[in-house]
């Protein structure tokens, strides 16, 4: 018998949660970021724009593969750029990869900031209007799949009318 393998969003809903609890983040944070993202989708591809829901890893790879030389590419279940992050690689395409990758740098930006909701709104580069973007879908999220959860109180609250604290780049 062959072993099962889950469904593109079974992955990516499994991995989000072992990433939190690996790397502590708050219950739900990290599948609620996943559902805004990709909408709990390991194989999901934004190319220039356009999204795609491949139905496994091997057409969601082809897909990448063939994306136009200079494409904003934003890959899998937590949309990691493709470009930036995966330089060339399919990495962001593996649900427990790249949850694991999402979970590491929440959990550093937490450990920065001391704020669960600055470390989120660093997510899309930390802009007040992408910040508010992101945190706005994420509450979104939260409230649809865990009400009452840590959201309302501990993280998506105030502090988005000032310029979201970014870390200093070198050089």
């Amino acid at each position: 018998m062959e072993p099962v393998t889950p469904s593109p969003r079974t992955a990516c809903l499994a991995a989000a949660r072992r990433a939190e609890r690996i790397h502590g983040l708050p219950d739900g944070l990290l599948v609620a970021i996943a559902l805004s993202e990709s909408g709990l989708h390991a194989h999901a591809l934004n190319i220039g724009g356009r999204a795609h829901f491949p139905d496994s890893a091997a057409r969601a790879r082809a897909l990448l593969a063939s994306a136009p030389r200079g494409a904003s590419i934003m890959a899998g279940c937590v949309q990691v750029n493709a470009r930036v992050h995966a330089r060339g690689t399919d990495w962001p395409l593996d649900a427990e990869r790249s949850a694991d990758w999402a979970g590491g740098l929440l959990h550093r930006w937490y450990a920065e900031t001391g704020s669960w909701t600055q470390a989120l709104a660093r997510w899309h580069g930390g802009s007040p209007a992408s910040a508010r973007r992101v945190l706005c879908r994420v509450r979104a999220k939260l409230d649809g799949s865990c009400p009452g959860a840590w959201c309302r109180s501990a993280v998506i609250s105030g502090g988005l009318g000032r310029r979201i604290r970014r870390p200093r780049r070198a050089g």
